[in-house]
């Protein structure tokens, strides 16, 4: 059975309707004029009226985006694009004597082209959102350095992180015979926690520098509305997110008893950090901002949904077992 035109058109249904969803969102941003009343005590008009001037400039810059990714996506289809990369790999292995019973090591160049297709056709989007439209509502504090430096970084990792998972895969495929999906999955899910570990401790700090909060009734008054609400509050760090963008946010991660909580720099006070005020007023919405990060994880919605992701992996490597019928256990290869 010829697979291409449903595998076409089931692409371009879907985004279809995910652009549908985005169109009414976008018109909400543009019809909001006032505050709500149940909103007027923190929020003012003139934040109101920069907010959705905000939104609706990235609403559209998605739109584009989405789009000229969609068609990128339908060209590489195609155009046959990667049948011919595959091919490209094989050459360029090739050169360096090796032939293409080195399946691995053909994959891993497949991968790593494809990676550098990816970055070099998203580059001008990335470049435009960081220092136009970024830039034109306040937001960037990135100097095209400390861009460039990013992009490099996150080339690197990719390509590393490509280069440890892909060969586990490719031998699980070959060793796992016709349960093969069953070996991937778990192999996939195991890497996946593993890097949830080692991400806050060794990637992480990669892009920013993360420092403990200053002892004072900031600190306190976090560690308070944690124990409140039976957080294992371990640790308070402050990114230094300033060097990047002017948002201000904050975010918790961390297994079982081991949790921690993440504030940007751009939500504290100016000058807290740097002139180490150890007893000066914590800022209410510094406190507001970790009260809504913690009880989105007290309702649990991010263990569900890692539940439904663990699933969802499952049956996507199912599928792609149904669709193979060679026996992959006579399948030679080196690496």
């Amino acid at each position: 059975m010829d697979y291409f035109w449903p595998c076409i058109c089931s692409l371009w249904v879907i985004y279809l309707w995910e652009t549908y969803l985005s169109a009414r969102q976008r018109r909400v941003y543009g019809h909001v004029k006032e505050v709500p009343s149940e909103l007027k005590a923190v929020l003012d008009q003139q934040t109101l009226i920069k907010s959705a001037s905000y939104q609706l400039d990235k609403s559209t810059f998605s739109l584009l985006h989405e789009l000229f990714g969609q068609i990128v996506l339908t060209g590489v289809l195609f155009l046959n694009a990667l049948p011919f990369a595959w091919n490209l790999s094989g050459s360029v292995i090739g050169y360096f004597g090796l032939g293409t019973e080195y399946e691995i090591i053909q994959s891993l160049a497949f991968m790593i082209l494809l990676t550098l297709f990816s970055k070099v056709v998203d580059l001008p989007w990335s470049v435009y959102s960081t220092f136009y439209l970024e830039q034109k509502h306040g937001f960037n504090k990135q100097t095209p350095a400390f861009f460039i430096k990013d992009q490099i970084k996150m080339l690197i990792l990719n390509t590393t992180l490509t280069c440890v998972i892909l060969p586990g895969l490719l031998y699980l495929c070959h060793w796992g015979g016709t349960y093969f999906y069953i070996y991937a999955w778990l192999f996939t899910l195991a890497f996946s926690l593993v890097l949830m570990f080692i991400y806050p401790d060794f990637i992480a700090p990669l892009f920013d520098k993360y420092t403990p909060i200053p002892e004072g009734k900031l600190k306190c008054a976090i560690e308070a509305l944690a124990a409140s609400l039976n957080y294992p509050l371990k640790k308070v760090l402050i990114v230094e997110g300033s060097k990047r963008s002017a948002h201000s946010n904050a975010y918790l991660y961390g297994f079982w008893k081991n949790k921690r909580i993440v504030l940007f720099d751009t939500l504290i006070q100016d000058g807290l950090i740097e002139k180490g005020i150890a007893q000066c007023s914590p800022n209410e919405e510094d406190v507001q901002v970790v009260a809504s990060e913690e009880n989105k994880v007290e309702q649990k919605p991010e263990q569900k949904l890692g539940i439904r992701s663990i699933l969802l992996r499952g049956e996507e490597f199912g599928n792609t077992s149904r669709g193979s019928h060679n026996d992959m256990n006579e399948t030679k290869f080196k690496a």
